[in-house]
């Protein structure tokens, strides 16, 4: 295969966004491995290790200048990324990336509104759109279980907001995020560009009809590959002792702490759940309604799956 440089102009780019906690690891993992048998196929799926190692969020969501000025901001935009996906490529013209961390950051989830820096993120992103197709794909969950993972995520990383997480549980369920919002800030900030949904709670029994719509491509017996161990939920006792760390740790010697004390928890002990149940039934109700809505204002958007029955 030609690498770099020396690769075709890119006809079409499909490109993952996201959100947080939805299996994109899996996802990434999975696609990763065939990548070489995707490209006999005309598609070259990009790793997450290649795009995070080269930064793509950073440079999308960098404060750049020439992406701010009104005439010339896109196309310098447009450069910036391609220069800095064209070594990773290794030939095809149809090229897919799967990189949630051009939304923000898993803390992001739980800001009002969720991911702030959306608008001006994807509307760089879309920037690609001045030369070759582009077609976005998301990935979305019920905010029950997708509050409590975006926020064990974000302990790896920070320490607890002021208040822990009583303050942000009881934040979202005076005002719950929706997805339908999320959807229309992508729709105004990248106007005409094809947008496909998924649900998290379809992926692990349609994960195979999941990935050949973002490939593009019918793909054979996929690989399996391990849940991620250190994705999972880990236990309500081992979320408290991270969140009585020390806020001064260096963030380095924090994740290290924190893959420990996760490490070590025990794995039959109960889970983090902050919601009672009466709860967690509203917010999946909201849920429900909120794919109704997206359905009903942007037909065809939502993959077309039997939602899986949501466990209490």
């Amino acid at each position: 295969m030609r690498a770099g440089n020396a690769c075709p102009p890119v006809r079409q780019w499909r490109i993952h966004l996201g959100a947080h906690k939805t299996a994109t690891t899996h996802l990434q993992e999975t696609l990763a491995v065939i990548r070489h048998d995707l490209a006999g196929q005309g598609v070259d799926f990009i790793p997450n290790a290649l795009v995070r190692e080269h930064n793509l969020a950073g440079v999308v969501g960098g404060r750049r200048f020439l992406a701010r000025l009104p005439v010339v901001g896109a196309a310098a935009m447009r450069y910036a990324i391609e220069m800095m996906l064209a070594p990773l490529r290794i030939g095809p013209d149809v090229v897919v990336i799967s990189e949630e961390n051009v939304l923000g950051m898993p803390g992001h989830l739980l800001t009002a509104p969720p991911y702030p820096h959306l608008p001006v993120n994807v509307g760089r992103l879309a920037s690609l759109a001045g030369r070759a197709e582009v077609v976005f794909f998301l990935s979305i969950r019920s905010y029950d279980a997708l509050v409590s993972s975006a926020y064990v995520e974000t302990l790896k990383h920070a320490p607890p907001p002021p208040g822990g997480f009583e303050a942000t549980r009881a934040r979202l369920l005076a005002r719950p995020p929706t997805w339908f919002d999320l959807v229309s800030r992508i729709h105004a900030a990248a106007p005409g560009i094809p947008l496909r949904i998924w649900r998290q709670e379809d992926y692990r029994p349609k994960s195979r009809a999941i990935m050949e719509e973002l490939c593009g491509r019918p793909l054979g017996p996929l690989p399996q590959i391990s849940d991620p161990t250190w994705t999972r939920s880990p236990s309500a006792a081992a979320i408290a002792t991270v969140e009585a760390l020390s806020g001064d740790l260096p963030q380095v010697e924090r994740t290290a702490r924190v893959r420990s004390i996760f490490a070590a928890a025990d794995p039959g002990a109960d889970r983090f759940q902050p919601f009672a149940p009466a709860e967690r039934q509203r917010l999946r109700a909201l849920y429900e309604a909120d794919l109704e809505r997206i359905a009903r204002a942007h037909p065809g958007v939502l993959m077309p799956f039997e939602p899986e029955e949501l466990v209490a």
